[in-house]
């Protein structure tokens, strides 16, 4: 089997950096500013002086020319933490090219782009229940052996996304961004996608899918076997059929568009056979997190 990454994904990783847009409680002192006032040494903001403020913290200038005593505030430097949400339903085993394998590798170049800033990096996997395969860690782990671990993410036999997220939100919300890879092909999407929004956290959602559910070629009579429970449906596919199936699709696609952006989050959709260098560098940059 081939390399889940190609050398052009290593250099990718590389050339990309990462920027909260929001502010984020963090977890440790780090190489990143992120937008929180606090006691680093970079100025942020002014605020007036309040008693039990240092006096060594009081801009004399500002006093001098306006009578007002002014406390700078520093911009406290914290290192950013990405954790990567990877749906790893049965549905995200189809497709032609792979969906959970397309992911991954996604998933690879992100956590590569964290480290390589000297950020931390998680990766989540969502099924019954939420399993970290890897817990963040900040340039411990090399970028080769995140990806092989990650490479052995194989898909669940069940799901439950509102379980993941709940799950998600009690041990980071606030603290770090989150990438979240799925097809969002199952009813409880909308419970994953509000949970993320009300996290606190900084949040990306790329919808994976591949090509023949964007535009399928099939006509004819066929079966459709449902990939999560397994379900048959006859079906003869004409173009009448085809055209509704686009246009299902297209509503469908239009609701986790729409509730991502209502809810401050980030969205792109990510086709399996697409080319991750534009999708991160022309289609994310200064639209998200990923910079």
């Amino acid at each position: 089997m081939r390399a889940l990454l190609e050398p052009r994904d290593f250099e990718l990783a590389a050339s990309l950096r990462l920027a909260a847009r929001r502010r984020l409680a963090g977890f440790a002192a780090g190489e990143q500013r992120s937008p929180t006032p606090g006691t680093g040494i970079e100025f942020a903001d002014y605020r007036e002086y309040v008693p039990g403020d240092e006096l060594r913290r009081v801009d004399w200038t500002v006093f001098l020319r306006f009578r007002k005593l002014m406390v700078k505030i520093a911009a406290e430097e914290k290192e950013l933490t990405l954790v990567v949400l990877l749906d790893a339903s049965a549905s995200m085993a189809s497709g032609e090219p792979d969906k959970l394998r397309y992911a991954k590798r996604l998933a690879c170049i992100a956590a590569g782009a964290a480290l390589g800033g000297g950020n931390r990096a998680g990766v989540a996997v969502m099924g019954p229940s939420l399993v970290e395969a890897l817990r963040p860690e900040r340039g411990k782990l090399p970028l080769p052996e995140l990806v092989r671990v990650v490479d052995h993410i194989r898909p669940t036999t069940s799901s439950s996304p509102a379980a993941c997220v709940r799950q998600f939100v009690s041990r980071y919300g606030r603290k770090c961004l989150v990438l979240v890879l799925s097809d969002f092909m199952y009813p409880e999407w909308p419970a994953l996608v509000g949970g993320l929004g009300a996290s606190g956290c900084d949040v990306l959602a790329l919808q994976v899918l591949a090509p023949e559910e964007l535009s399928p070629t099939l006509l004819g009579e066929a079966v459709l076997v449902d990939s999560e429970d397994g379900d048959e449906t006859p079906l003869h596919l004409d173009a009448p059929t085809a055209r509704r199936y686009g246009e299902e699709l297209g509503g469908f696609l239009s609701s986790v568009r729409t509730a991502c952006g209502r809810l401050g989050m980030a969205y792109a959709m990510a086709p399996t056979d697409g080319d991750p260098a534009r999708l991160f560098r022309s289609e994310l940059a200064g639209r998200s997190f990923v910079c």
